[in-house]
């Protein structure tokens, strides 16, 4: 017996030597496509109407020429650093509904990553292989909501479609923290997947379109680099304290479908419909 797993061993000589290091390299191919098509991909042709616009008012004024008073508005802005231009007057309530949406966003997302293996373990007595298991079935239920999402937003529309599946979520994770049995935990767990990991792709999208053309890049990158500290380096504590105060991570992990029925109504209230319009039509 001994022999024959030996044999087995020698049909994959780089398991042994290199262990779990090749299932990096599954998303290293993945993230070297991204670059190629990324490198290759063409700007939008709006963004590239704008920098014609900048450069135009910019020639026009270096020789001593007069342009529109809405040119010169709008230049004043588009040369300015674009990280200043996120907190500008006319871009704040923007920037603070981007920051409320992207914020959710990281501490619902933190709180699952960092905490659902000792919840399910310690609170729902899940054994490694088990919640292992889940985690497989997490991932291909997220692949689904994503394709989901996709095919709903062009039908209904991102706002529409961000709402549905952020109530969705949130009344299946809380069915689901509330749930003993193993069945109801599994059928839940992965009904919250489809809604919970649906809404996280379209919202840098969301975040970005919100924001004026000229300092859209700027703009979300400034967003979600607050949202990533605030979700990932501060809300930790938040869900440490909850489980300290109450022995139990149920309260942290109730904390999310609370943040999501604020998502949607900050969607619902604050946040622009652009389905079916073209990038005129949006904020420039």
């Amino acid at each position: 017996m001994p022999r024959r797993h030996a044999r087995r061993r020698d049909h994959w000589p780089g398991r042994a030597k290199y262990g779990w290091r090749i299932a990096v390299m599954v998303p290293g191919a993945i993230a070297l496509l991204a670059i190629y098509i990324r490198s290759t991909c063409p700007e939008s042709p709006y963004w590239v109407r704008s920098q014609d616009r900048k450069r135009r008012i910019s020639e026009t004024l270096a020789r001593g020429g007069s342009v529109s008073d809405e040119d010169s508005a709008w230049f004043g802005k588009a040369k300015s650093v674009g990280i200043r231009q996120v907190f500008l007057p006319d871009v704040l309530p923007a920037t603070l509904v981007a920051l409320f949406v992207a914020c959710a966003s990281t501490c619902i997302y933190g709180t699952v990553g960092a905490w659902m293996p000792l919840y399910l373990s310690t609170e729902k007595h899940w054994s490694t292989t088990e919640y292992s298991l889940f985690y497989v079935f997490y991932g291909l239920c997220g692949f689904l909501g994503l394709c989901l999402v996709g095919w709903l937003i062009d039908k209904i529309g991102r706002r529409r479609t961000f709402i549905i599946t952020l109530i969705e979520g949130a009344i299946f994770m809380t069915l689901w923290v509330y749930s003993e049995d193993r069945v109801l935990l599994w059928t839940f767990g992965l009904l919250w997947c489809l809604g919970f990991l649906g809404f996280w792709g379209p919202s840098t999208t969301l975040t970005a379109e919100i924001f004026p053309t000229r300092i859209r890049g700027a703009a979300n990158g400034v967003v979600w680099a607050i949202a990533y500290f605030v979700g990932f380096v501060l809300f930790p504590f938040v869900s440490i304290a909850l489980q300290q105060h109450t022995g139990s991570f149920a309260l942290a992990f109730l904390c999310i479908p609370v943040l999501m029925i604020a998502m949607a109504i900050g969607v619902f209230l604050f946040v622009p419909e652009h389905s079916g319009k073209e990038l005129n039509e949006i904020s420039e």
